[in-house]
């Protein structure tokens, strides 16, 4: 007696689908865990839940500013080292420096915060924010994100700058 039992590979086929999504699923959660979702602070609130409940109050503060006043960032690049960063805010019809305006500042990476630089500028009332000078050790692009206060009204800048070698 000859027996002609095909056999199927079904289950085998099915296992191994079964094997590589649990593969897949695994190796996502590795790559996930060593690579961690950095916080964007666009708009240097401590809490970006801040940010999702009032980002209609924001936009509305931002439209203000904007029509009333003009932050002006005049560093098109940095070095490596010690920088300076010049930060001029005008009255947008008289072009005049407007004075007693809170204005912090955060240089950071565009792709992690480990390398954040926190500053606070301060009003030298002769047309420019002096701003303490800080060290930058790597190069690359570098973003800049400024918020300046007047009272009720908030304004927000971010500036893309390259960080160039000294040489």
């Amino acid at each position: 007696m000859v027996s002609n039992k095909k056999k199927s590979f079904w289950p085998y086929g099915i296992t191994m689908a079964i094997l590589a999504v649990v593969v897949m699923g695994a190796g996502t959660i590795m790559i996930a865990l060593k690579h961690p979702v950095q916080m964007d602070e666009a708009y240097l609130q401590k809490k970006y839940q801040n940010v999702d409940h009032n980002i209609n109050e924001i936009k509305k503060s931002q439209q203000l500013f904007n029509q009333q006043y003009k932050i002006v960032l005049k560093n098109k690049n940095f070095h490596i080292g010690q920088n300076k960063l010049h930060i001029d805010i005008t009255d947008r019809y008289s072009s005049k420096h407007v004075d007693n305006m809170s204005v912090s500042i955060k240089i950071t990476r565009p792709d992690s915060d480990a390398f954040d630089i926190k500053l606070k500028a301060t009003d030298n009332k002769n047309n420019a924010y002096i701003v303490p000078k800080f060290k930058i050790e790597k190069l690359g692009r570098w973003i800049v994100l400024v918020r300046a206060t007047n009272g009720k009204v908030e304004g927000y800048l971010k500036k893309e700058i390259d960080v160039l070698s000294n040489s």
